[in-house]
């Protein structure tokens, strides 16, 4: 149904122009995003080179932000959103813009929001965008409340809420950004090259080979050793601070390298890869969070991996049918038609794989998982805290599971936090809670 486009394109030219605040929320449907989900929000995943949230300065130049989240992890966003505050809206003087972090396309959005002069409600086939509180509606509200408070004063004013058609989009499952990581990457570049410093000593040695070297931008202190090619000639290769990329190694545009990452001897192509990650052998079209050990040679393809993950020696999935039909995923024990004919695997964070195993194709695997023994994973999904291959898995004892996070951390200088180990243990148990989602 297309809703009528009430209250917009009536602005003021005399009006003075105040600050946005934009909260970006969580809805109902982040569970449709696991297991990459359970130990963050969809705002803060990465489809390309910055988090899904930060696309927002390219739209809003000069808004604040701020997150709702679910209280069991409010905490753990704090430690990854540094200086945004979570659960607490400041509303300043200006207006107040709650943003579905699920957002995709922002499309006309941004035009729309400074033409409203009613509070409205953005949806885009029945889903809400995201929900503009005016100023002059907010009088009743403090400057520094909950998000909560903000969806309980919506119908106080019905009459004066408009609703409105948008061409902004949503992501609804993990396969669709993995899909557009390609644009995404390319996009996110041309979003932040101009804000780029030139590098701080760079190491580049001879017998390195750049193609298409314009769109390439390499960060501070980084070392490429001889008979490395970096080709971005199909799309920019952006390669942070103090990486190093290893001899016979090829890094195919478009192409994210997080800082203090190593690339060994293999092949990285249109893939998005986290911060202090190792990663060898072949990894094409696949999104990495922070800390991945890829380091052995095997292949993940159309895949996205959460942070802490280990790969043994020829861990491979597989991302294409024999059949060439789409590929089905289960996604929280419902199976579902990806529209997709290359989807790989999603694994959750602190997974362990043993050496030569083997992954089906769409396979969605838990957080804490230990799959070894080699062979196939016939499995379409796997349980967090799972243990064992798919001829028999055991539920991994959570104090085993802990002491084995506790210990990888260490080996990287770092320490498991409270919270995070409180969020695992919820997870274990089942005990996952959707308090603090916003449904408008």
């Amino acid at each position: 149904m297309t809703l009528p486009k009430i209250g917009l394109c009536f602005t003021n030219p005399n009006a003075k122009i105040m600050a946005l605040t934009i909260c970006f929320y969580e809805d109902t449907h982040f569970n449709q995003f696991y297991p990459l989900t359970y130990l963050r929000p969809v705002y803060l995943l990465r489809p390309g080179i910055l988090p899904l949230f930060q696309h927002y300065e390219k739209h809003f130049k000069d808004a604040s932000v701020c997150f709702a989240s679910r209280g069991q992890i409010s905490s753990l966003v704090s430690q990854q959103g540094k200086d945004i505050p979570v659960n607490i809206v400041k509303k300043g003087t200006g207006d107040v813009l709650f943003l579905n972090g699920r957002i995709r396309e922002y499309g006309d959005l941004p035009k729309s929001v400074d033409g409203c002069r009613l509070n409205t409600v953005f949806k885009n086939s029945g889903k809400t965008i995201g929900v503009l509180f005016k100023s002059d509606t907010l009088q009743g509200v403090s400057e520094l409340t909950t998000p909560e408070i903000y969806k309980e004063t919506l119908p106080k004013f019905k009459s004066d809420t408009a609703e409105y058609d948008t061409s902004a989009t949503l992501y609804d499952y993990l396969w669709q950004m993995v899909d557009g990581i390609e644009n995404a990457i390319t996009s996110d570049y041309k979003q932040i090259e101009s804000a780029l410093e030139p590098p701080h000593d760079p190491k580049v040695h001879e017998g390195c080979h750049f193609i298409n070297e314009n769109d390439v931008y390499l960060g501070n202190d980084i070392e490429i050793f001889p008979t490395a090619v970096i080709d971005a000639s199909q799309g920019p290769v952006f390669i942070s601070a103090n990486t190093k990329v290893m001899p016979q190694s090829i890094i195919n545009g478009p192409c994210f390298i997080g800082a203090n990452s190593i690339v060994l001897q293999g092949k990285i192509s249109s893939s998005s890869i986290g911060p202090t990650s190792r990663v060898g052998g072949e990894v094409e079209a696949s999104i990495f969070q922070s800390y991945v050990n890829k380091y052995h040679a095997g292949f993940i393809g159309h895949s996205y991996v959460g942070s802490w993950v280990n790969f043994g020696a020829l861990t491979t999935n597989s991302d294409l049918k024999n059949n060439y039909s789409n590929v089905r995923v289960n996604v929280n024990g419902k199976t579902m038609d990806s529209g997709m004919m290359k989807v790989g695997s999603f694994i959750g964070d602190h997974c362990k794989f043993g050496i030569g195993t083997l992954l089906n194709t769409g396979i969605n695997i838990g957080v804490s998982c230990n799959v070894f023994g080699g062979g196939v994973t016939e499995d379409k999904e796997i349980p967090s805290f799972s243990w064992g291959n798919s001829d028999k898995f055991e539920k991994y004892d959570i104090e085993k599971a802990i002491e084995t996070v506790q210990s990888v951390f260490l080996r990287r200088g770092a320490q498991l936090s409270s919270q995070e180990e409180g969020a695992l243990r919820a997870i274990y148990k089942n005990e996952i809670s959707s308090e603090g989602c916003l449904e408008f």
